[in-house]
């Protein structure tokens, strides 16, 4: 088996060159009490040889195996103890690497049981107060309507955050398709026209057929709840418009809405986050993130013009994998 381990090259050449003077000695014909000396001295030299090398493998053995412990800091070998010791420094940052992600889904796991525990709370404790009424004996026709209202809102509840945990947790397959910007666009408003009409809001859309690769039955439901959002909010104007380069797509959605505060700002896209005068349960705007971001694109809010801007970026070239910058 071949090495490349320093120590043992030497012993090997150390080895030949004793062989080599034994045989010269044996050849001179010297006599009997010269070769045995020579022999002892060249056997010593071989023993001494073979205890050094294997005691300095020894404790850098021992090095890095304290280094795989944790009980010491990096350190730098060569030859095959060398390729061992980047093994186990690769093998250490990836089970670094595992733990961190075992433990972020841990902290995942525990705050969207959490967080499905609070948001059912309430929907629950206002149809267990209609369900005593009636039982009472106190009839009324409202008291139906609620429940089936809170009935509804614990169904859209418990849809969404199984849909948002699997986008989370890469269990739904996107199937991308190169397609204009202006299809999606048309789905998502065609999914609101009531929402539209009741609001009486006009919404201009900037002529462009821009095409790029996505999954449009995911990405009408990521774009009907930002515009839902904008309609809900009381504004009287959406305005879409588009932004081209050569490596992507930026789409800006309008709404002449009241500002967000700034404080919000960065937590609007966090779900369950309510602002003072949003309504619904706060989880569309974090799906419409997640599904924007397995398009490997991204989405950002900001108040602009005494309103509300969202800007998104879509890559313009189908990818694989979402590329994270270090």
């Amino acid at each position: 088996m071949k090495t490349n381990n320093r120590e043992f090259i030497k012993l090997k050449y150390m080895t030949i060159i004793i062989l080599l003077l034994f045989i010269v000695v044996y050849l001179v014909g010297l006599s009997r009490d010269i070769m045995f000396i020579s022999g002892i001295f060249l056997i010593g030299s071989l023993y001494f040889g073979f205890y050094q090398t294997v005691s300095h493998l020894y404790h850098e053995m021992r090095e890095v195996i304290a280094y795989a412990s944790d009980d010491q800091q990096a350190i730098i070998k060569d030859g095959d103890l060398g390729l061992l010791y980047d093994e186990m420094v690769r093998l250490k940052k990836r089970t670094s690497a595992y733990e961190d992600v075992i433990q972020q889904e841990k902290n995942t796991l525990r705050q969207t049981i959490e967080d499905i525990c609070h948001q059912l709370k309430t929907p629950l404790t206002s149809i267990s107060i209609y369900n005593d009424l009636l039982l009472e004996g106190e009839i009324q026709e409202n008291y139906f309507i609620e429940i089936h209202q809170q009935l509804e809102k614990m169904k859209y509840l418990i849809s969404s955050l199984l849909t948002l945990a699997k986008l989370q947790s890469s269990q739904i397959e996107f199937e991308f398709e190169y397609q204009s910007i202006q299809e999606v666009i048309q789905l998502s408003l065609q999914s609101l026209q009531s929402l539209i009409e009741k609001t009486h809001t006009d919404i201009h859309i900037e002529n462009i057929q821009t095409c790029f690769y996505y999954d449009e039955s995911w990405l009408q439901e990521a774009l009907s709840n930002i515009l839902k959002n904008s309609l809900e909010h009381h504004c009287t104007h959406i305005d879409i418009t588009f932004q081209e380069h050569q490596q992507y797509l930026k789409v800006f959605i309008y709404n002449d809405g009241e500002p967000i505060h700034e404080k919000d700002l960065p937590h609007i896209f966090e779900r369950f986050y309510h602002t003072q005068k949003q309504q619904g349960v706060g989880i569309g705007l974090a799906l419409s993130k997640e599904i924007i971001e397995k398009h490997h694109g991204s989405i950002q809010a900001y108040n602009a013009n005494d309103g509300v801007v969202f800007e998104i970026l879509f890559p313009r070239y189908q990818m694989n994998n979402k590329l994270k910058l270090s």
